[in-house]
């Protein structure tokens, strides 16, 4: 911030000379001034920092929107809950041979990952993909694919929905 001088230098005096007298006038008054270089870098910084965190907080905005319509569309599609059918995926021990985004320790490499299983077009590769068929698979995978590897694991039709709607928010 420059004081006075209106950010002229008076004649026959350099730039140093006005810096150096106002540093003089500053510290009388106990301000520790920076350096010019600096003052430029620390607010290019700070406008760089802004600039991302603002950037960062429109992506999560996005993000948390993106999730809450995949989630209302999962419910209408299967008639589930989502956060119930996480919950199966546990239970019946999918866990053990896919990865399933959000379940703990659900890094299994035996079947396929189910992330952003509800983009896919296929079910095990020989149904296309549609919530009846999803559900189906679900409660017995080889009524739909007899040589599947996929095991028939008791859950009903009801808890089978449930998955589903987890399934469709994985996108």
């Amino acid at each position: 911030m420059v004081l006075g001088l209106g950010g002229q230098v008076p004649s026959g005096r350099t730039r140093t000379a006005r810096r150096e007298e106002f540093d003089a006038h500053a510290h009388l008054a106990g301000v520790l001034l920076p350096e010019p270089s600096r003052v430029g870098r620390r607010s290019v910084l700070i406008g760089v920092a802004l600039v991302l965190l603002a950037g960062a907080g429109i992506y999560a905005g996005y993000q948390i929107k993106f999730a809450r319509e995949a989630r209302a569309r999962a419910i209408a599609l299967t008639d589930g809950d989502p956060d119930l059918g996480r919950d199966l995926t546990q239970r019946y021990g999918c866990a053990g041979c896919h990865t399933i985004p959000g379940v703990p320790r659900a890094q299994g490499n035996v079947g396929p990952t189910l992330q952003g299983f509800a983009a896919r077009v296929y079910i095990g590769g020989v149904v296309t993909n549609s919530p009846e068929a999803l559900i189906q698979w679900i409660e017995n995978p080889r009524s739909i694919d007899p040589k599947t590897a996929m095991p028939i694991t008791g859950i009903s039709r009801a808890e089978a929905r449930h998955v589903a709607a987890y399934l469709y928010t994985l996108r």
